[in-house]
């Protein structure tokens, strides 16, 4: 996961484990740009338009996906 270029980092403590957030692009405003969020060794990557939006899917994508594999080993 190497680019070149401005990025941007959040890393949130959860039940789970740390949840790290890396946003690429999206500069200028409205221009594509793309969402790494990775949990415990999982990473996925959801690209968009608008930053906040694709951050907030990104995030919900892998917390539901985080809770669905805990689920299925119970």
């Amino acid at each position: 996961m190497t680019k070149a270029g401005k990025y941007e980092a959040f890393f949130f403590p959860t039940k789970e484990g740390l949840l790290k957030i890396h946003a690429y692009g999206f500069n200028p405003t409205g221009s594509w740009g793309e969402v790494y969020a990775t949990l415990n060794d999982d990473t996925i990557c959801v690209k968009g338009f608008n930053r906040h939006k694709t951050i907030m899917r990104a995030v919900k994508t892998k917390l539901d996906m985080a809770e669905n594999q805990n689920n299925d080993l119970s």
